[in-house]
């Protein structure tokens, strides 16, 4: 009896098994924000809209126009002209314009490496959870295969019955299925880890926190809801939206006024006639000259019907949109960090209880039952059935653990955390 109590008391010895270290939580998210393939191309975009701006920031080229005329008659007219575009006014209005794309372009970068940090600390937290039940189980699995195959020989002896034997039996291979299922979601939920990380699918990747470590640990003060709001890139994209808007109603109003451009030019006119005169020394020569000319002016368009008009209430209508935007975002990001907060509050609270009563409660239980069953008073099944309550205890510590977890995450995400 001594040993077998000694083999059941096993089961609270529940200590997490050694794990080679290769990934902090945190490194696996700095890992992602630079090997994500979906961030990778994201940030092509940024080289996009910064070739815009140096777009937009050149002058038009000049324009060069020429021709030759030659009449049968022996007249010939060569003319050169060059137009040089002003751009008056446009200019600041069109980088505005692309400056505000690239404003827009980076603040939703950021966003997507705020919830793509936040999707990888949730998911390491899925294989925190699922190592821990199958650690679990596997140390229940084992103390349950000791039990077995004490109650075999104690039987084979004449010690015990062949029901205890069986009970025995069928706990382990109860316990048993639960390690291969625990087992294949610690695997699966690795896998999808590894694929939000950017990692190889052939890449080894162990986490080398623990579930209670990281909840246990002190959480970094978050900054006021007010400097969150401020400070959330979602909520800085929307108002960048509102000045793109503004920019770009700007932009066409400059581009309705007129549009003045230089213009200068040089024309060779070359007269022959057949006929032919005296020069100033009585000698016959042939009639002709050449005259050259040189223009200069300005040539201007006069926004008559086509004021932008359309452009206009566009960017109007855009302006209006991204002002709901920024307001239902920011309706929406003000309940975001208060529900997590008071998420995390709770659940720091249930993990607090688990921690210091719930368990303890259950062991104690446990070690009641099994004094009984040594002095006779209780029978094998009421000692399983009590293990199983204690394992279904650890389980639900589990699940709070996990929610705590999460909860953490919520509020780094609320708050508007990217590392």
């Amino acid at each position: 009896m001594t040993r077998m109590a000694l083999c059941l008391c096993g089961l609270l010895a529940l200590a997490p098994c050694a794990y080679a270290q290769e990934f902090t939580v945190e490194e696996l998210v700095a890992a992602a924000r630079e090997r994500a393939p979906e961030l990778q191309v994201a940030r092509t975009e940024v080289g996009v809209a910064s070739g815009q701006v140096m777009q937009a920031a050149l002058r038009p080229n000049p324009m060069l126009a020429t021709s030759h005329e030659r009449e049968p008659g022996g007249m010939a007219i060569t003319t050169v002209e060059v137009e040089w575009p002003l751009d008056l006014f446009r200019r600041p209005s069109r980088v505005a314009v692309a400056r505000g794309t690239v404003d827009i372009t980076s603040l939703s970068i950021r966003d997507r490496e705020r919830l793509l940090a936040s999707a990888v600390r949730e998911q390491a937290g899925r294989v925190l959870a699922a190592r821990r039940a199958l650690e679990l189980t596997n140390e229940a699995l084992t103390v349950a295969r000791r039990i077995r195959d004490l109650l075999d020989r104690r039987v084979t002896e004449g010690g015990s019955t062949k029901l205890d034997a069986n009970l025995a039996a069928v706990e382990a291979l109860r316990l048993e299925a639960e390690a291969a299922v625990a087992a294949g979601d610690v695997e699966a939920a690795t896998i999808e880890l590894k694929a939000l990380a950017g990692l190889a699918p052939d890449a080894r990747l162990v986490l080398s926190e623990s579930l209670e470590a990281l909840v246990g640990s002190p959480m970094v003060p978050p900054m006021t809801p007010v400097a969150a709001m401020e400070a959330r890139p979602d909520l800085r994209e929307a108002i960048a939206r509102i000045g793109l808007a503004d920019a770009r109603a700007e932009e066409a109003r400059q581009d309705a006024r007129s549009e003045i451009s230089m213009v200068g030019g040089y024309a060779r006119n070359h007269y022959t006639f057949p006929q032919l005169g005296f020069n100033e020394r009585g000698v016959p020569v042939p009639i002709q000259n050449s005259f050259h000319t040189f223009t200069i002016g300005a040539r201007m368009t006069l926004p008559w019907s086509n004021r932008n008009q359309g452009v206009l209430a566009s960017a109007l209508a855009e302006r209006q949109g991204a002002e709901a935007l920024f307001s239902a975002r920011q309706r929406a990001a003000r309940a975001e960090i208060d529900a997590s907060v008071a998420r995390e509050r709770e659940a720091r609270r249930a993990v607090e209880i688990y921690a210091t009563t719930v368990r303890e409660l259950a062991r104690q239980n446990v070690d009641v039952i099994l004094e009984g069953y040594d002095l006779g008073r209780f029978p094998l099944s009421d000692v399983l059935m009590e293990q199983r309550r204690y394992l279904d205890v650890e389980t639900a510590y589990t699940e709070v653990l996990s929610r705590a977890y999460d909860a953490r995450t919520a509020v780094a995400r609320a708050f508007g955390e990217t590392r």
